[in-house]
Formats: structure tokens, sequence, C-alpha cells
């Protein structure tokens, strides 16, 4: 999912605002948890997709949903923003914008390895010093399975491609020996 120009417009004013006040890590965990709520539960989805229903009750709804909860109130305005404009249905693309704009500021690079089988942690250790090593930046990976590799590991991260998968092996091996045979 890419975060559409509006989210991203809420997005970096919510970070110019936490980050001069040095709460913009929490105000992420805070959207991550937000966007998780709202978009794991399929009856909370319709009612704020639900055209019938006013800007104001939907405000008020979640206004009630996440009092005393520990939810600062610069999420709770831009909540309550995203209400009244219409547009709580995009949270998740907001929450998307942010991070992104939170791992510019940080310098943080992130990246999806996928494998074959679960990697140890020992494994996963490794694999970020590898690439940390090529790209001397910070990296954040994230770890999926993939059945359709028949061993080893890919991993996209900052537009580059580290590919030490099975397939991959096998089709230079093969190339390699059509070039030999010729």
């Amino acid at each position: 999912m890419q975060a559409s120009e509006v989210s991203k417009r809420y997005a970096k004013a919510l970070l110019a605002v936490t980050k001069q006040k040095g709460t913009h890590v929490n105000t992420f965990a805070e959207l991550q948890t937000l966007s998780a709520a709202f978009s794991s539960d399929a009856a909370t989805k319709n009612y704020f997709s639900n055209p019938m229903i006013s800007a104001t009750q939907k405000v008020a709804a979640v206004k009630s949903a996440v009092e005393g909860k520990g939810i600062s109130q610069d999420v709770l305005n831009t909540l309550a923003l995203l209400g009244e404009k219409g547009r709580l249905h995009i949270l998740d693309q907001v929450t998307l914008a942010f991070q992104g704009f939170l791992d510019l500021e940080e310098g943080v690079t992130r990246g999806v390895v996928r494998s074959a089988q679960p990697l140890t942690a020992d494994a996963q250790k490794d694999i970020e010093a590898k690439i940390n090593k090529v790209l001397n930046k910070k990296i954040v990976l994230t770890y999926e399975q993939d059945p359709k590799l028949l061993g080893g590991v890919v991993a996209e991260v900052g537009g580059w491609t580290f590919d030490d998968s099975i397939d991959t092996h096998l089709k230079k091996l093969n190339e390699e020996l059509n070039r030999r045979a010729n």
C-alpha cells in the first residue's frame, strides 16, 4: 500500500508538531496501534466508512473510544480532524506516511527479507550485519516466509536486492554450464 498525497500532508504536519515536543516516536507507536485497531475490526471499518453517519458522530465515537487509553492530544486532534473531513478511512495511509517521514528524519532504511523457512535470531543478525556493511545505513528488516523459495533468502532493502536463494544459484549454475557447453 502506498500513502496518498492527502495522507502525507496529515503525517507531515503531525510529525512537525510532535518532533518539536520530542514525542514523535511515541506518536508513531500510537498511530500503529490505532491503525491496527481500525483496520482489524470489520464493524469499526464499516461504521467509519458509512456515509449515513455524520462526521460529528464519528468524531464523538473516536473520542469516546480512545479517551483514557493514553492517546496523546496530538494524535487525538489528528483523529478528530480526519473525522471532521470524512477521512478516517485513510488512517493506515497516514501511519505509513508518518513512518516514511520518521525514517527519513532518523536515517533509517527499511527492507523485507523473504526465506523458505523461518530464520533463527542468529541468522537474522547475520543478515542485518551483512546488509548494514554493504549499505552503511541504519536498517530495519521485517522477515517473511515465502513458500515459493526452495531455500536461501532474498532481501529487498532501500532499492537494493540481495538474492542468495537456491533458485538464483541454480540459474547461475545453469548459465555457466550452458556457456561452457558452447
